[in-house]
């Protein structure tokens, strides 16, 4: 009897599953055939359903089996729809979020976690052999059965490999495997390379893909660095091509932080594609001398060295730049270093010890600095006293600004205050305050300005973050992403109302522009220039401060210059817009061809 019992116990358990089974499955292939309001249907049918049964039930005490059965039937399907709909639906949504932009990261400050490569396989799922040689090469990585070289790393763990495959798909293992002796093939030692770095080298090696790899900052360079030494071509162009998306992502220190690790390991002299990547992706923000910053002094005399006759954007004016590796040499040099402001920089009230050791650290980056890119002023207030640069580069720099029989064009080429080819962004992008109190919106790489409140129809003007002067030529783009009614673009002279207030000094400026009706406008005046804008157009503004003239061009057609004003030795590009319009500046393209 007791036997039967338990037969039928189980009889009715089986039942009663493969109810449930049944019923959760056709809820959940329901909800998902009908999206949303399926689900919401469902759910509400499911809900009255129960709370009747649930309700009978209850009156009758709990004494009626069928009802109890059909109870417990849809609590118990109602958890497995749940569980299924989550595991079907929810879950491979948010994964499609999650890898949704091709390349799982994580950045932060010191550490580095990504997936290089997008695999075609389930890496987790056992591999049957012979079916992938990708998956049967990743399983003789930790085969010992094949081990017969030794790589020692230079964080000295020694890590072991099959040197028939090593020698296969690199040149360089070959010639040290083959043209070594039998003795010093066991043991290879690598200094500049760490286990971590060269795990990922020996699974791409092996596999020609990678799974995960998780570096910090110093071993993401190291990686570039294996992939370099061993002439993996492929590796090294994926290895840029994601330093671009983590240095796109994260912030700008990071690049400070990727090209003082790559100077210390590679040499001062070499130049290639990751190098230029971090000189182009510093270089064009501007080095702000009051912020301390990661960027080391051998990186920043890298940087100056490799930027000094090449036309890339650069954002940071000479002048700015030399205050800049001053006042960074002087945060290494005096404890708990203390800047008040700018001016106080250049002052060398210490102990002569101190000035010395000041002097000394600034001798090797002097070569690297173009006095001629210095205002002259700047150059005698505050460069000439600090006694650093020899006295004839002092006076050879002195005679280009006096000098008139030097030709035009070499006042052309000496004259502008920036190295490079100057790069713009709008002052709201390093003073968001502006953008909170005043309506604007700067987009996150500071390029592209818009009227944010939907409800303001007042005219809004900004201003760059570069005031430009001395002499030389200019030359920027705006591109009219939006246009809503009329625009502004131009330039605005210099006023001690900048320093006290932008909000105020950008309300009231006095500018040269040009207007998206066809005429140019100079405080009241107006000329008719016969260069309509619209929507996508791309305006080039050339600056001669040499002249002190002004042109634009639309869509690569130069217009004459405008020769009834003469602009000021300040100048600052501005726009004006309205809401529903958006402006972006960028540097002049013909420029950095």
């Amino acid at each position: 009897m007791r036997n039967t019992y338990i037969l039928l116990y189980w009889c009715y358990q089986l039942i009663r599953w493969c109810l449930k089974s049944v019923v959760s499955s056709h809820i959940v292939n329901a909800l998902i055939a009908t999206g949303c309001s399926g689900m919401v249907i469902g759910t509400l049918v499911y809900g009255t359903s129960y709370c009747i049964i649930r309700n009978k039930n209850n009156n009758n005490n709990n004494n009626n089996e069928a009802l109890k059965f059909v109870e417990d039937v849809l609590h118990d399907a109602a958890l497995e729809t749940l569980m299924s709909f989550i595991g079907k639906v929810v879950a491979p949504k948010i994964i499609r979020y999650k890898t949704s932009k091709g390349i799982a990261k994580i950045i932060t400050a010191n550490n580095i976690m990504t997936t290089l490569f997008k695999s075609k396989k389930n890496h987790n799922k056992p591999s049957i052999r012979g079916k992938s040689l990708e998956n049967d090469l990743r399983t003789l990585l930790n085969d010992e059965r094949s081990y017969n070289i030794s790589l020692k790393c230079s964080d000295g763990v020694t890590l072991r490999a099959c040197k028939n495959i090593l020698a296969t798909r690199s040149d360089v293992f070959n010639n040290l495997i083959f043209n070594k002796s039998k003795a010093e093939i066991k043991n290879i030692i690598f200094t500049k390379i760490n286990s971590t770095v060269m795990k990922v080298i020996l699974e791409f090696l092996y596999t020609s893909n990678i799974k995960k790899v998780d570096l910090t900052v110093k071993d993401f360079i190291e990686m570039y660095y294996a992939a370099n030494c061993f002439k993996l071509n492929e590796l090294q162009k994926d290895i840029i091509e994601f330093t671009k998306k983590i240095l796109n992502d994260g912030d700008k220190d990071l690049g400070k932080q990727l090209l003082s690790q790559y100077v210390e390991i590679f040499t001062i002299k070499s130049y290639n594609g990751m190098s230029k990547l971090l000189i182009d992706f510093v270089a064009k923000f501007n080095l702000n001398p009051l912020k301390d910053d990661s960027l080391s002094l051998l990186a920043l005399k890298y940087l100056l060295s490799k930027t000094l006759d090449v036309k890339v954007p650069f954002a940071t004016t000479e002048f700015e730049l030399f205050k800049y590796t001053l006042i960074k040499i002087k945060r290494i040099i005096i404890k708990d270093y203390y800047l008040p402001n700018q001016d106080s920089a250049f002052i060398m009230d210490y102990e002569p010890n101190i000035v010395k050791d000041i002097q000394k650290q600034l001798k090797p980056l002097l070569p690297y600095f173009d006095l001629h890119r210095m205002d002259f002023m700047c150059i005698m207030k505050y460069v000439e006293p600090l006694n650093v640069f020899p006295y004839e580069r002092l006076l050879d720099a002195y005679r280009c600004k006096i000098d008139e029989n030097i030709s035009a064009q070499e006042i052309i080429n000496n004259s502008r205050l920036i190295r490079g080819v100057p790069i713009f962004r709008w002052q709201a992008y390093h003073e968001r305050f502006i953008e909170l109190n005043y309506g604007f919106h700067v987009s996150k790489d500071g390029f592209t300005v818009e009227v944010s409140n939907i409800n303001d129809n007042s005219i809004k003007s900004m201003i760059t973050d570069m005031i430009i002067k001395g002499k030389g030529i200019y030359e920027w783009d705006i591109i009219i992403e939006k246009l809503h009614k009329t625009v502004w673009i131009g330039l605005c002279d210099y006023d001690k109302t900048l320093e006290e207030n932008v909000i105020i000094y950008i309300q009231k400026y006095h500018g040269w522009l040009l207007c998206s009706d066809g005429y140019v406008y100079h405080k009241k005046d107006r000329k008719w220039y016969g260069a309509k804008l619209k929507e996508g157009d791309i305006i080039t503004i050339h600056l001669d401060m040499t002249e002190k003239s002004f042109a634009f061009s639309i869509n690569g057609k130069k217009y004459p210059i405008v020769s009834e004003w003469k602009i000021t030795s300040k100048i600052i590009p501005v726009v004006s817009l309205r809401q529903g319009s958006r402006l972006r500046i960028q540097p002049h393209l013909n420029e950095l061809s």
